[in-house]
């Protein structure tokens, strides 16, 4: 009689562990589809293109001549560019990730950005913090495509540039700096898809 009750309970523990297995498993695959989905919608919120009519903004932007764009060695002499910031030529091997910085990364880095078809954002006051709050918004609306950097030398209080153009402002206008972006980003020798 006792074997029986064993092998009973033996069948109500596997029936028991099964039932926890399928449990498991169902939770497991609703996590899946959580993940998954919460992951197109990042990417879906990434790739939009905030609504502005780039026709109803003149282009206010400067032509610069392409000055080629050989890789050098990093700490190579600085070359000499023709725009302030600069706009194409010579540059460092590596890229600088798209984001946000408060340092001046070199420029030799942000051209080869700029051929990669990145957008390039300066301000020249580390302490304008109007100018960096605007810079930083409309980076977060481009989070693939947009680098913005403190930058001392700048000509103007706010440099948009892109692969060989250059849009100088004395103010934070958001509809100029967002035409610009959309206008000239992934357009370089080296664009990358996204």
């Amino acid at each position: 009689m006792s074997s029986t009750r064993s092998k009973t309970r033996q069948r109500r523990e596997q029936k028991q562990a099964a039932s926890r297995n399928r449990v498991w498993i169902t939770i497991g695959a609703i996590i899946a589809v959580v993940a998954v989905i919460v992951v197109a919608v990042l990417s879906i919120r990434s790739n939009q293109v905030p609504d502005v009519d780039i026709s109803a903004v003149a282009d206010n932007s400067v032509t610069f001549p392409i000055q080629g764009q050989t890789h050098i060695p990093e700490g190579s002499p600085r070359p000499n560019y023709n725009s302030n910031p600069p706009t194409s030529g010579d540059h460092y091997v590596y890229t600088i990730p798209a984001g946000v910085y408060d340092q001046t990364p070199p420029d030799e880095n942000l051209v080869h950005n700029l051929e990669h078809g990145h957008i390039w954002l300066s301000y020249r006051d580390a302490d304008d913090s109007e100018t960096i709050s605007t810079l930083s918004a409309i980076q977060s609306q481009f989070p693939r495509w947009v680098v913005v950097t403190y930058r001392p030398n700048n000509d103007s209080r706010i440099a948009a540039t892109a692969w060989g153009r250059l849009l100088s402002l004395e103010e934070p206008d958001e509809d100029q700096l967002l035409a610009f972006i959309m206008r000239y980003r992934n357009q370089a020798p080296e664009s990358i898809p996204g």
